[in-house]
């Protein structure tokens, strides 16, 4: 099967260039062997802009892959109608030696350009870009970088600058290095989606001054995130005043399972440690160190809020330390020996630490003692640590003698770092990895389909108010909640609580709108204290299911100080109810922008409020949420909308709907039920099960850019879903179009179920504006073949195989009806 190119290859792997500088260039003066013959240079003098009739390496009729553009600014419109008549898929328009009077104006005609000539602009005022393992430098940096596996890109040429200076120091090697500049038209969402694919980047190192639009930016780092480390440094958390912005920020990255970093200082140990192969899988961690002080610094770093902590260590595990500690030692947690350590010693005591299931990884903090063999001892660590299932981070203190010993723990997969507490905040780094990977996977909310909110009529209380230009009254807020089934009893007119017991700490609850990411959650104590700087660790971005909602609740600081000891299980429940369902409120009403419930007491008998207040939109809801993708959020919720409930012609009922994280056991067992030749007829061979990391895709969607539908039905009175069909499109790395894949269970083939399905999947293509969708099918498929063919789909043989045919639609095309 042919393999797509991708829509920025001819940024990042360009086959023809032009360059078009007032400035000597690092690409011309050092040309790399693939645009070798493929080059061409523009003549740029005051009387104007020469370029050779034929470019270097372009046939006839081919178009451009780049052109490389550094002029004064004055002279940018110049430039870019020399170019115009090759048609050049993008055009990097570098920083030049001069500043623009007016660089919104710039931005703004580079950007018309652009879409007039069909062609994407990276900049003006770019960094440019860098391919190291190609050798290719299209910026003013006059030296390239090692190649490597880290991508960078940012939004700033001086910190970039920086970061490529450090990297040179500690020997970190790079796959990609790019700042957008102005962006006028390619923006951040559209590289990390050609990184997200890119197969000589296994992570990645982000620098923003501002944050994107929401959806698109949030669509693509999630799809990022997940496969690839992704660390975000974002500047103005110290210094902005607003809290509650940077506090939906931080949820956001928490969510798409990226990890945020406030200081520079802290990239490149992310970097270090988030592409370690062994992934952290809980809090707990042990710290050995040879001398006291070093691990009473890390334990600096480890204070109460942080991502890891360390537990006392069980008396069998500190028994057999004992063993290998010498009298005056301390086998507790840290464990700390004063002897001159010996090879023998470190790895008696790093397995003991390694073996004990209450532990999840190890710190090991060595100063320099010239009465050890360091060398020795640093071998039988990195031994160690090659071996181990479990994380090991190691701080060896020291520069002169201790930074070859660090080189050598590198170099096998174990980071190595210079100070305590930066050892220790790379296992933070590495905890906060894992926990937002798991928040990650959890976009979706899990309800139950039966459990559906009256949203008609809620929209339709809303709608009345906003014509009224009014607020809501107390009484329609609470016929509000009351449509979304939200379990909370109104005191009215100081109602006295039931047993009178006022010992719980009143909460708070809180839902606000920011203009950029949307609608977020906030929980907290009551009153004024709810809202202070400490509070905003427990935000959160709807939609919000119940795993969720009770992350959030624990995050928060009176969960911490009084909650954990005082709710009850049952109203603990209760209250993560009561977050999702305002979650769900906020998802489908988008005209709710804040909503207020202070105080919120909890009693034994559930939870009571005070007060609700609710603010609207003063614009009018025109169009439904679901019809736009729930544009208003930064995260699509579960597609609702598209559940339909639906007969075969012999009366059997069916359920058509997108598909849900709990489903992947359904899935599973869907798969494993399919005979040999369907499975052979799907899958293109004899795989009798998904894997877990296929069956993580299936069921784990972005409903923004793409899309899983199962065909259920109801096994007997069990109230269990089995799945009868399934039918998905992934979107294809050229960014157009989507790859669609069909299976139906043996004994439901042959009822429109296939159609059915396939006419779901197309419409909700062309609402993401997908311009195609393609499917490789065997050409001795002809059912799946016939079936395409009545939906209007073309019919071409693979060139490459023979035995496949590619089945496609165009999404502009009228679609015939079975």
């Amino acid at each position: 099967m042919a393999a797509l190119r991708h829509s920025l290859s001819a940024l990042f792997e360009p086959r023809s260039l032009l360059v078009v500088s007032s400035l000597p260039l690092p690409v011309v003066e050092n040309t790399p062997p693939c645009l070798q013959g493929r080059l061409t240079q523009a003549s740029i003098n005051e009387q104007g802009i020469s370029i050779a009739a034929q470019l270097s390496g372009l046939r006839d009729g081919q178009r451009l892959d780049m052109a490389l553009v550094c002029v004064a600014p004055h002279r940018l419109p110049e430039a870019l109608d020399a170019i115009k008549k090759y048609q050049a898929r993008v055009v990097l328009i570098l920083a030049a030696d001069k500043s623009s009077h007016d660089p919104i104006e710039d931005m703004v005609y580079a950007r018309s350009w652009a879409r007039f000539n069909q062609c994407l602009v990276v900049g003006p005022r770019a960094f440019g870009m860098l391919r190291p393992h190609l050798g290719i430098n299209l910026s003013h940096e006059p030296q390239s970088v090692a190649a490597g596996r880290v991508a960078l890109l940012g939004q700033s040429r001086s910190i970039t600058s920086a970061i490529m200076d450090w990297a040179e120091d500690i020997r970190l090697g790079f796959s990609t290095i790019i700042t957008l500049g102005d962006e006028a038209q390619l923006d951040v969402a559209d590289v990390l989606d050609f990184l997200a694919t890119d197969p000589r980047t296994d992570s990645v190192a982000l620098y923003l001054e501002h944050t994107p639009p929401s959806r698109r930016f949030t669509s693509a780092l999630y799809a990022l995130a997940a496969v690839k480390p992704t660390v975000v440094l974002k500047v103005g958390g110290a210094r902005n005043p607003d809290e509650a912005q940077e506090a939906v920020f931080n949820a956001l990255m928490r969510r798409v399972g990226a990890v945020r970093i406030r200081y520079f200082v802290q990239l490149f140990s992310a970097l270090k440690v988030l592409v370690y192969t062994r992934k952290l899988k809980g809090r707990r961690i042990a710290l050995f160190s040879n001398g006291d002080g070093a691990a009473q610094l890390a334990l600096e770093v480890l204070g109460p809020d942080s991502a890891v902590h360390c537990p006392q260590l069980s008396e069998s595990t500190q028994g057999l330390l004992q063993q290998a500690l010498v009298p005056g030692d301390q086998s507790a947690n840290p464990v700390v020996s004063y002897a001159p350590l010996s090879p023998e010693r470190i790895e008696q005591i790093c397995s003991t630490l390694l073996d004990d299931t209450q532990i999840d990884g190890v710190l090991v903090l060595l100063a320099p003692d010239p009465l050890a063999p360091m060398a020795a001892v640093a071998a039988e660590l990195a031994k160690i640590s090659s071996r181990s299932r479990k994380p090991i981070i190691t701080c060896l203190l020291g520069d002169a003698d201790m930074r070859p010993l660090r080189h050598l723990l590198d170099s096998v997969g174990t980071p190595a770092f210079r100070t305590p507490d930066t050892a220790a905040n790379a296992f933070d780094i590495l905890a906060i990895h894992h926990y937002n990977q798991q928040l990650a996977q959890q976009t979706l909310p899990s309800l139950p389909l039966s459990r559906r909110p009256d949203i008609g009529p809620a929209r339709e209380l809303v709608a009345l108010a906003q014509s009224e230009r009014r607020g809501l009254t107390q009484q329609e807020g609470m016929l509000l909640l009351a449509y979304f089934n939200v379990p909370l009893v109104a005191l009215l007119h100081n109602e006295v609580l039931p047993a009178a017991q006022f010992d719980i700490m009143p909460m708070g609850l809180r839902i606000d709108t920011d203009k950029k990411l949307g609608p977020y959650v906030v929980f907290g104590a009551a009153g004024h204290q709810g809202w202070l700087p400490e509070s905003y660790r427990a935000v959160d971005l709807p939609p919000l299911n119940r795993y969720l909602a009770r992350q959030l609740i624990e995050r928060s600081p009176i969960w911490r100080k009084f909650l954990s000891k005082q709710l009850s299980a049952a109203v603990f429940t209760q209250l993560q109810t009561v977050i999702e369902r305002l979650s769900e409120l906020v998802c489908e009403v988008p005209a709710v922008r804040s909503l207020s419930i202070d105080p919120l007491y909890a009693t034994d008998e559930g939870l009571y409020f005070g007060e609700l207040t609710l603010g609207l939109s003063a614009q009018s809801m025109l169009v439904l949420p679901e019809t736009v993708g729930y544009g208003h959020m930064a995260i699509h919720p579960y597609p609702r909308h598209m559940v339909q409930r639906r007969q075969f012609k012999d009366g059997q009922r069916w359920v058509l709907r997108p598909v849900r994280p709990e489903d992947a056991e359904a899935l599973q067992a869907f798969m494993r039920g399919l005979s040999d030749e369907s499975r052979y007829m799907r899958f293109v061979s004899m795989l009798r099960e998904l894997t877990p990391k296929m069956l993580a895709r299936y069921t784990r969607i972005d409903f923004d850019r793409e899309l899983a539908l199962v065909a259920t039905v109801r096994v007997g009175g069990s109230g269990r879903d089995e799945i009868i069909g399934f039918a998905h499109y992934l979107r294809n790395v050229d960014g157009r179009g989507a790859e669609y894949a069909l299976v139906i269970g043996d004994e439901w083939q042959r009822r429109g179920l296939g159609t059915e399905l396939m006419n779901a999947l197309i419409d909700e293509a062309g609402l993401q504006g997908l311009t195609y969708i393609d499917g490789y099918v065997l050409a001795s498929n002809k059912p799946m073949q016939a079936l395409m063919e009545r939906l209007g789909f073309q019919n071409d043989v693979d060139q490459e195989d023979p035995a496949m045919r590619r089945v496609w639609l165009d999404l502009g095309e009228t679609r015939r009806s079975d």
